[in-house]
């Protein structure tokens, strides 16, 4: 069917309308949207470099009028004298570390050997270890701090419990005297 053919068939109903293209009402609203867009786009970067720049000024000038604080004292380290810790097990390295790991399980025959960390004590302190079985002293050893690590504070000492007979079994506990002071209690268990 052409053109014409249609147009006869349309006679009836009236003229023929032309049509004419126009653009559908979300084109144009997008083009109207497009352009506020742009208008935005533009003024929004001015607008945040205004409030930066603004907001910089007003921290700047209160800070300005505040009293300026001076170098801060350093606070002073407490460095009371003290036994930071203490260890036990079955062998000492040449630095008075434990060697083979902390042990607190020994058998009757073995030598049982601590190592005391002590921290903020003058060269030649005085420290004590007390090997006991419930409130009896089983055997006793001392040492004297070295030099302490001039990092840290911190000197080791090591203790050695040794017996020509072997050990009563039990629990007993290890106690840790600084110049007197009792520093602490440790369990060992010798089985």
């Amino acid at each position: 069917m052409g053109i014409s053919a249609l147009a006869r068939r349309l006679a009836p109903l009236g003229p023929v309308a032309t049509f004419q293209a126009s653009p559908p009402p979300a084109a144009r609203t997008l083009t109207c949207n497009t352009a506020m867009l742009m208008r935005y786009l533009t003024a929004l970067p001015l607008l945040a470099f205004t409030l930066v720049a603004c907001s910089d000024k007003a921290a700047d000038t209160t800070t300005d009028s505040l009293p300026q604080p001076t170098a801060a004292a350093a606070m002073p380290v407490e460095t009371n004298p003290h036994v930071m810790g203490f260890d036990s097990g079955h062998g000492l390295d040449s630095l008075g570390h434990i060697l083979g790991g902390v042990d607190i399980r020994f058998t009757p025959a073995d030598t049982i050997f601590v190592s005391v960390r002590a921290q903020y004590v003058e060269a030649g302190a005085k420290i004590e270890a007390v090997l006991l079985r419930g409130t009896a002293r089983v055997a006793t050893d001392q040492g004297v701090t070295g030099a302490a690590d001039p990092a840290n504070g911190v000197a080791i000492v090591p203790i050695r419990f040794a017996k020509s007979t072997p050990w009563a079994t039990g629990s007993h506990q290890v106690e840790v005297f600084l110049n007197g002071v009792s520093q602490g209690l440790r369990p060992i268990e010798i089985k």
